[in-house]
């Protein structure tokens, strides 16, 4: 089963409507379950609710063979944290998704790291859920002395 999550904030038709119809082309074979949030586009291919408890939230995170979302830093730590193939497709401000770019910016990042795949918007999907049955995330490494450090450096700026 594939994880379609997009946050409960606010509608994300533009990802829910897309991947509705890839599932319904045949593109996507696998089993879909969806929280869609407040969308005003309801899925004819697949099982959506609207919102989840955390705990049924999390049982349906970690049993998904894979991860398909928004980018929001949530999703992505906590498909880091599991080592769940996780593809974002960012929300845009040019649709009126999201106030700015943070998604973006987020995304292209942890992309370029190995973390997740990134979808930049609707054409590009289909090619990104095909390299999704096969993409094995970069594990994420914990590096405290990292953090300390630029703590420290950020506090040592402010005197």
């Amino acid at each position: 089963m594939i994880f379609l999550t997009v946050g409960t904030q606010f509608p994300f038709d533009r990802l829910v409507r897309t991947v509705d119809d890839l599932v319904g082309e045949g593109a996507i074979s696998e089993t879909i379950f969806a929280q869609i949030g407040d969308s005003t586009y309801k899925p004819r291919n697949f099982e959506a609710v609207a919102s989840l408890d955390k705990q049924a939230f999390d049982e349906r995170f970690s049993k998904a063979s894979a991860i398909i979302s928004h980018a929001g830093m949530g999703t992505v730590a906590m498909a880091m944290d599991l080592g769940k193939p996780l593809l974002a497709m960012p929300r845009l401000p040019a649709y009126g998704e999201v106030v700015n770019d943070h998604q973006e910016t987020l995304a292209v990042k942890f992309a370029a790291s190995g973390y997740i795949l990134l979808a930049r918007d609707e054409k590009e999907l289909p090619e990104k859920i095909r390299q999704l049955t096969s993409f094995v995330p970069k594990l994420r490494q914990a590096n405290p002395d990292s953090v300390a450090q630029r703590i420290s450096l950020f506090l040592d700026s402010l005197k």
